[in-house]
């Protein structure tokens, strides 16, 4: 079997991506390789460095492997993996920031993510703002300093589904020499093309999609040129790694990736329409459905939806109304995360400073991989035990 080229189509190169049987005495799938030591011929060998690899930590034939895949998925330079999506948001910005530089952060960042930027970053001596995601790229630039190093984007931001101007905030950022990077992980590389959006460093967390099976903690850091430099050398020089056997989950889930997508998007957006026509939900927060304010922004940046979005029920709902819908759920477990093969429910717990939280009770909904229709008749079940509650 020969080599593969990166001219393929997305969801042809997750089921192809790093496979080299030949390379591997024709296995199918490329071992996992559990060490920390690697060996040297000789001593003058080790003296010099001379060989492939050096050390378990600093890479394998498998880390090597996933890594390659994902960079060649994204069409960049290269790929660092990390042991969870936090660590992949971390290792991004902190790879290229240091003391003295500012740094620009939507307010609907991932919570996680949000910590991090409120209380590392200021001991780190890096200068932190907060925008309003929805800002223009004439209002954004008011924001700008001369030491603005780093414009970051999250779009949809995460549990309240803001829609970003990305081709405007990108040029607006690239104008004044500043990199931006991009939380990838709704979108993924397949229904978001971050390099033709001229992104610099993509973060995505494969315990999302890539894995998909809700077994897996890992992200991925991609990047290109001397930005990649300083993020591998980020990653070696404060011992990042990912253990090999989550290498290997995340390249079989990758193999199904695509398939995968489809039917959570197929499933998502139908109970996404279906809870739009309820009474009780005063708003729904999936950029997918015309209703968006942030519509036009995803149909023109992206090529499909993922089955994660959220919605908001009327604040006059009490909360134990709203509880015994959600309690009763046969096919929703209740849960964080997202990205699995089962559909998950959990309410809205989140940080906002400078932009308006929805008035409500904000629900979050994944949709995982079962029958729509079975999806379906759970949530008809579910809001008629809240309306019998209400009642």
């Amino acid at each position: 079997m020969a080599k593969k080229t990166k001219s393929a189509h997305p969801a042809t190169k997750v089921v192809h991506a790093s496979v080299h049987p030949l390379d591997h005495e024709g296995m199918a799938n490329i071992p996992v390789y559990h060490t920390s030591t690697v060996m040297k011929a000789n001593l003058d060998d080790y003296r010099n460095g001379r060989g492939t690899y050096d050390y378990g930590r600093v890479g394998t034939p498998t880390s090597v492997a996933t890594e390659t895949a994902v960079a060649d998925l994204y069409r960049m330079d290269d790929c660092v993996a990390t042991p969870s999506g936090l660590s992949a948001i971390c290792l991004g910005i902190s790879g290229v920031l240091k003391a003295g530089d500012h740094a620009l952060f939507p307010d609907s960042m991932y919570g996680s993510g949000r910590r991090f930027i409120d209380k590392v970053l200021p001991q780190m001596g890096v200068h932190v703002g907060i925008y309003d995601p929805c800002l223009t790229a004439g209002e954004l630039k008011l924001l700008f300093t001369e030491n603005t190093r780093l414009l970051y984007l999250e779009s949809p931001g995460s549990l309240t589904f803001e829609m970003q101007d990305i081709p405007a905030l990108t040029q607006l950022a690239h104008q004044h020499d500043c990199l931006v990077a991009i939380d990838n992980t709704w979108g993924t590389a397949l229904y978001f093309d971050a390099t033709r959006h001229d992104m610099d460093i993509v973060i995505e967390a494969g315990t999302k999609y890539i894995s998909g099976h809700s077994d897996v903690s890992m992200g991925f850091v991609i990047s290109n040129g001397d930005t990649a430099t300083s993020i591998r050398n980020y990653a070696r020089n404060t011992g990042i790694c990912v253990a090999p056997d989550e290498h290997y989950l995340a390249m079989r889930g990758m193999r199904t990736m695509a398939i995968r997508l489809r039917q959570s998007e197929e499933n998502g957006l139908a109970l996404a329409q279906w809870l739009e026509q309820q009474p009780e939900v005063i708003q729904m927060l999936h950029p997918a459905l015309p209703s968006h304010p942030g519509h036009h922004h995803w149909q023109r940046d992206f090529t499909g939806s993922c089955g994660l979005f959220g919605f908001v029920i009327d604040p006059d709902i009490p909360v134990t109304a709203i509880d015994a819908m959600a309690d009763g759920l046969d096919w929703f477990g209740i849960g964080a995360s997202w990205g699995g093969h089962e559909s998950l429910i959990s309410q809205g717990n989140f940080k906002r400073t400078i932009t308006d939280i929805p008035q409500g009770s904000l629900l979050r909904i994944y949709a995982g991989l079962e029958d729509k229709t079975d999806l379906l008749n759970d949530l008809q079940a579910g809001f008629d035990r809240m309306r019998g509650a209400n009642s």
